[in-house]
């Protein structure tokens, strides 16, 4: 086996370049399903009397360790090892996201009563406190590798998919006058995925280079290392989604609107609108999955990580394996939500949303978000809307992105325009999809 793949997998380090989805056009009011899922009293009083969703994706990935050019990214023969600006640290993090929406529909009950009812596959993968400067190391060559020793400290990464089908009910709870409020809830029922961790409780690694024959060269190792799968990698099984191991989870959502009674604002009768949510309440069952605490204590070859066929048999065949259980819960990745929305001339918003975790991500096998700060200029019609969001991610800092709503369609990015004129993007975010909209 490589060694980078090995010491990869060993501390957690398989960096992805979170999190969030959908900048930008999830702040619309023509969003529909898509602002739902952030916040789901988003479906009632919408601009749809019914809306058809055929597909939707969004990804985004983020990381503190490599910055890259994205336009020498897209050539061919980019080595992000030689080329990409390294910043390493002794806890340096990253985050990774995929929300994808397949077929799903909202509808309107009657003026007040909404429902929806949507299919969605996610995947997130959180990863902190790995150590970079271990990762640099272990990533060179064997002849160009020097002695060292170095502390690996408590790196986590966490891996958690899963598909949900959810069900939205929403509906008005004050109309006054100027003032205006309605609340949402979703319920989920979640069908487990891929599920795999790494957790080290005080690491430290040390090389020695064997000047002689460098396949001799040593690491020695102490610490504790937990690792899970929820499939079986070593025998080539399949990945998919497990009904048996399943969950429920559940978001809930409040909408408050300061109307002027101003008919002409792009339809919208707010001055300014105030939304908080809560989604993502609750944990899947994996009960199949199998984990292991291995004494990490102890001292292997070169040649012992060349010759190895498979990470799970390196662990059992090179460390004392300490416990082993079966079976175990991944909690959801459940987030505040707060977005404040300001008409500021007739078809032209200013909006700020924000995203914060309640999961701590040093937790064992705990999914989390990245926390992030949307500022987004927007303009919008019935059938045209363009976003510029500007967001501060935690974990990458400040990504200007840009993207649009043109009936059916929707396409835009949370990182695009920084992407294309910095040398040392730390962030990606694409999101794209395809609808049947049935306007009020």
């Amino acid at each position: 086996m490589k060694k980078t793949l090995l010491f990869c997998f060993f501390f957690g380090s398989f960096f992805y370049a979170e999190g969030q989805s959908y900048f930008g056009y999830r702040d619309d009011n023509y969003a529909g399903i898509q602002g739902a899922i952030f916040n789901p009293s988003a479906i009632v009083e919408s601009k749809y009397k019914a809306e058809i969703i055929i597909s939707s994706i969004s990804a985004t990935g983020q990381n503190d360790l490599y910055g890259v050019n994205f336009i020498h990214v897209l050539d061919r023969g980019y080595d992000l090892e030689t080329s990409a600006n390294k910043h390493f640290k002794t806890n340096n993090k990253g985050n990774f996201n995929i929300d994808a929406l397949g077929p799903s529909f909202m509808m309107e009950i009657t003026p007040k009563h909404s429902v929806a009812v949507f299919s969605r596959v996610r995947s997130v993968t959180s990863l902190v406190d790995i150590n970079g400067e271990l990762i640099d190391e272990v990533n060179k060559k064997i002849d160009g590798s020097n002695s060292f020793l170095i502390t690996g400290g408590n790196p986590n990464a966490v891996t958690n998919s899963w598909a949900e089908i959810g069900a939205s009910y929403a509906t008005v709870l004050l109309d006054r006058e100027e003032h205006f409020i309605k609340g949402g809830l979703t319920l989920k029922y979640l069908m487990a995925g891929v599920n795999g961790y790494i957790n080290g409780s005080d690491l430290s690694v040390a090389f020695n280079r064997n000047n002689a024959n460098p396949a001799l060269s040593e690491y020695y190792s102490t610490g504790t290392l937990k690792t899970a799968a929820s499939y079986d990698y070593q025998n080539g099984e399949n990945a998919g989604f497990d009904a048996a191991s399943a969950g429920v989870g559940m978001d809930l959502g409040f909408t408050y609107e300061y109307r002027t009674n101003c008919h002409n604002c792009a339809g919208n009768r707010y001055k300014f609108r105030v939304a908080a949510s809560v989604t993502d309440i609750g944990k899947v069952n994996y009960k199949n999955i199998v984990e292991n605490t291995y004494n990490l204590t102890g001292r292997v070859t070169q040649n012992d990580i060349d010759n190895a066929d498979d990470v799970f048999d390196f662990f059992d065949s090179n460390y004392t394996k300490v416990s082993s259980r079966k079976g175990v819960k991944a909690n959801l990745p459940t987030t505040v939500h707060t977005n404040f929305d300001w008409n500021i001339d007739n078809m032209f918003y200013l909006n700020l949303s924000s995203d914060f975790g309640l999961i701590d991500a040093k937790k064992i096998n705990a999914a989390t978000i990245a926390n992030s700060v949307t500022f987004t200029p927007r303009y919008e019609t019935r059938q045209f809307s363009f976003y510029l969001p500007i967001t501060w991610m935690e974990y990458s800092g400040t990504q200007i992105g840009a993207g649009f709503r043109a009936g059916p369609l929707f396409i835009g990015s949370g990182s695009l325009v920084s992407n294309f004129v910095s040398n040392n993007s730390k962030a990606i975010n694409l999101y794209a999809g395809l609808k049947i909209p049935i306007y009020n």
